[in-house]
């Protein structure tokens, strides 16, 4: 497993030009990364193998979402289900806010929750759920409670026909509220 670490300098005396110099890239690991074995994916086979490895090697991880147990509409889920069973991957009802409410949930009860919307055009009925309950969990609970281990994935832009229902980016709105990465 490669770590990265970034390291930000706060000193009063910082200035704009040399911030830039304040991200630094210090790998935690001397692995040889041209000695490791290498396989050549597109972008849905590794987001597949990416959940694969967090359902092997973390029993509490649970993907669900609309259609994730046939594989859902790119494919990413594809075989996850016969793998893992039923209980770990599954279906929902197409309801986006129960959705999110039950990813909510489920990680503040510990599980590794990942949440799949089908497109990230339909995500605005969760919007309540992901930024005035996920994201102020742990800042409500005093820092006692939390759901870190919750990911949700909104896929956007691979339909070439969906216009304006299949066509929204609107991660902005999640990356500008306080609680959310």
């Amino acid at each position: 497993m490669i770590r990265t670490c970034f390291r930000i300098r706060k000193t009063p005396s910082q200035s704009r030009r040399h911030f830039s110099n304040a991200l630094k890239y210090q790998p935690t690991s001397s692995t040889d990364l041209s000695q490791m074995e290498n396989k050549k994916m597109n972008l849905f086979t590794a987001i597949n193998d990416a959940m694969r490895v967090a359902l092997e090697t973390d029993p509490s991880a649970c993907i669900f979402g609309e259609d994730v147990a046939f594989g859902g509409v790119f494919r990413c889920t594809v075989d996850l289900k016969d793998k893992f069973g039923a209980d770990r991957v599954f279906n929902t009802p197409l309801c986006e806010q129960g959705i999110a409410g039950f990813a909510v949930g489920m990680a503040a009860v510990g599980h590794t929750a990942i949440a799949e919307i089908q497109f990230a055009d339909y995500i605005f009925p969760a919007f309540d759920q992901i930024v005035n309950e996920a994201a102020k969990y742990r800042y409500r609970s005093g820092n006692q409670f939390n759901v870190g281990g919750l990911t949700f994935r909104a896929p956007y832009g691979a339909v070439g026909h969906g216009a304006h229902y299949h066509s929204q980016s609107p991660e902005a709105y999640f990356c500008h509220t306080p609680g959310l990465k």
